[in-house]
């Protein structure tokens, strides 16, 4: 075979030392994990360019490959991320040698073409030397990567990448944890900057506890759970999009329609209002997808930790430690961190401004109604409880009540004895009826059962939702019932010392002894039950059996009468005398106290943070948990 052409042998030297995005010698090479290597300020900018849109980016795609590359750091501004990515040390190397000549054979005035790169050394070596590098004894173990293979990423990846796990600050290979700073450690490290530390244990024993406790099964778990709420979410977001298109077509054909209809007077107008409607689907469908983006960087970035998880009985020890720990603590990361999906709606009141069209002068805004809400819940230890509204006409005595699906409201008022109907936050009908209501829950779509009680009798009845009375009674009492929570078909009510379990025909299937005044009760996604007592201040969370399992107590809870629980299993508790609402994981430990007057009842929208309360003597408040933000 006849030899290569010098242009070959320069196409080939310019695959290694020419940047792909510039297609310049390399300036600062820095190398990804998928190998590909890029100039510092190319990549830089490519990495701004790729995340400077998104919210709280955690990677991007290699410009070559696509495939994901994880953020170096988590605690770093994405503009430095790239002083993280390791230099390409060979590529550096020939880039500013300018050829691919052995530094040895050069020493002795020879010009041979390299065919190898010692890692150690530095420095491009020819074949004899190779030979007698690898005989030295001095050399004998060094590192030598053939040049050829920097031109085949499967064959570096072969090369280059370590069994081992090194230490960041030695390079030498990781033999211990220490378990109080939970950080890697080689002998040197051990010895020295550890030697203090109370617990350093092998990193085999490490990596053999980890599997034992089922520690890597776990983590799998919970990112598993992640990676199908970013499928869904980014599912959604993609769906949202093809809404605002469909929605902005409806808008669009019914305008065209009618504005042929007065075509001479509407032109300019029409000009102005599509123009509107662009410029609002365009910003908001780039809000959705930059949304869209974030969740599908996440989902990737989720892929890769499972697959390195699942794994673990073919990785070493090391490279095992090191990968949980890494993915560990990053993944706490980007749960803090995950963005928010949104809700959009779009609306357009342009039929009804076509009919009174002679005496418009500008059409009516396009509107967006959008709302953020987060992937993975708020921290309510840091939260914020903001004023939506105050429901006019219930002013006091508001002792439980509900949201309904699509929004409305209904409250119970006790002394005046009527049902609420909010909608929009506006009082739509009062009704009253024969005793003193207590709560309400939505049993259907059409129905919703309503707690009341007069002169020590009680019952839960049955209420038509559109005709607004009660059609049957589910339960009668010759005593008080108080709050009502519904799970898996059944219904629950407070009836001071007991709680009942009922089924859809009003059958008493279960009881479970509570503590005395006992007015309230929930149950959570686990189908445990939740309860109140005034007489001992107490909030007890038990099985579905009736086993106590949870108990919380507090100095500053006084009189905790109404209580409901969220989506995510959180325990909101009204403390009546306390003036306060508190805020419970779902295992009672206490997040934080919301000081509120006089708060009676607590009451929240269902897959939201929104909630009303209300008072004894106060009107009804509607507030929303945010996230704090920092001004």
């Amino acid at each position: 075979m006849a030899d290569s052409s010098p242009s070959e042998k320069n196409f080939e030297t310019d695959i290694t030392t020419t940047c792909p995005i510039c297609f310049e010698s390399f300036k600062t090479p820095r190398i990804l994990p998928c190998l590909h290597t890029f100039c510092h300020n190319c990549l830089s900018s490519y990495i701004l360019s790729t995340c400077k849109n998104k919210e709280s980016p955690v990677g991007f795609p290699c410009p070559l490959c696509r495939r994901f590359v994880p953020a170096p750091s988590f605690s770093v501004e994405v503009e430095k991320w790239t002083e993280l990515i390791p230099v390409n040390k060979i590529i550096h190397t020939l880039s500013e040698k300018g050829d691919k000549l052995c530094d040895a054979c050069k020493r002795a005035d020879e010009e041979i073409e390299a065919s190898d790169w010692c890692e150690s050394c530095s420095e491009l070596l020819c074949a004899s030397c190779v030979k007698y590098h690898k005989r030295s004894a001095v050399s004998k173990n060094h590192s030598l990567i053939p040049i050829v293979t920097f031109n085949n990423v499967s064959e570096q990846n072969k090369k280059i990448e370590s069994p081992y796990a090194l230490c960041q600050e030695h390079n030498d290979r990781v033999e211990y944890l220490c378990v109080e700073h939970e950080e890697l450690c080689c002998t040197r490290c051990a010895w020295n900057k550890h030697r203090k530390c109370t617990q350093i244990d092998g990193i085999e024993e490490v990596a053999e506890n980890l599997r034992k406790k089922g520690k890597f099964a776990t983590l799998s778990k919970e990112i598993s759970e992640y990676e199908d709420t970013l499928v869904k979410t980014k599912s959604e977001g993609e769906d949202t999009i093809r809404y605002i298109d469909d929605t902005s077509d409806e808008i669009r054909k019914e305008s065209t329609e009618l504005r042929n209809k007065i075509v001479n007077h509407v032109d300019a107008l029409l000009e102005d209002h599509l123009s509107e409607l662009a410029q609002n689907v365009k910003q908001n469908k780039d809000n959705v997808a930059e949304i869209v983006a974030a969740v599908s960087d996440r989902h990737l970035l989720m892929a890769q930790y499972l697959q390195t998880l699942r794994d673990t009985e073919l990785t070493p020890p090391s490279i095992l430690v090191q990968d949980y720990l890494k993915i560990r603590r990053q993944f706490e990361h980007v749960t803090r961190s995950s963005p928010s999906k949104l809700r959009l709606k779009l609306h357009s009141h342009f039929s009804e401004d076509l009919t009174r069209i002679l005496q418009v002068t500008k059409f009516s805004d396009i509107k967006t109604e959008i709302k953020s809400l987060p992937l993975r819940g708020i921290d309510l230890s840091c939260a914020t409880m903001e004023l939506i509204c105050e429901l006019n006409g219930c002013d006091g005595d508001v002792t439980g009540g509900c949201f309904l699906e699509n929004g409305d409201i209904v409250l119970a008022n006790r002394d005046s004895k009527q049902l609420l109907h909010y909608r929009n936050y506006e009082l739509v009908q009062k009704v009253t009826i024969g005793m003193q209501p207590r709560d309400v829950v939505q049993q259907t779509p059409l129905f919703i059962l309503v707690s009341e009680h007069h002169n020590l009798k009680g019952n839960v009845g049955q209420f038509d939702l559109n005709a607004f009375k009660n059609v049957e009674e589910i339960l009668k009492r010759d005593n008080n019932v108080y709050s009502l929570a519904l799970s898996l078909g059944f219904v629950y009510a407070a009836c001071s010392d007991l709680i009942l379990k009922l089924d859809s025909k009003g059958n008493v299937v279960q009881q479970y002894k509570v503590d005395n005044y006992t007015y309230s009760v929930a149950i959570n996604n686990k189908n445990e039950v939740i309860s109140s007592s005034c007489a001992t201040h107490n909030v007890t969370v038990m099985d579905n059996s009736g086993k106590k399992m949870y108990l919380y107590t507090h100095e500053k809870l006084k009189w905790p009468y109404g209580l409901d629980v969220n989506f995510s299993g959180e325990i909101f508790v009204a403390g009546k005398h306390s003036n306060n609402i508190h805020v419970l994981t779902p295992t009672a430990e206490l997040l934080k106290i919301y000081e509120v007057e006089s708060p009676r009842c607590i009451k929240l929208k269902k897959t939201s943070y929104m909630c009303f309360v209300g008072s004894k003597t106060k009107t009804t408040k509607v507030y929303e948990f945010e996230k704090y933000l920092h001004r």
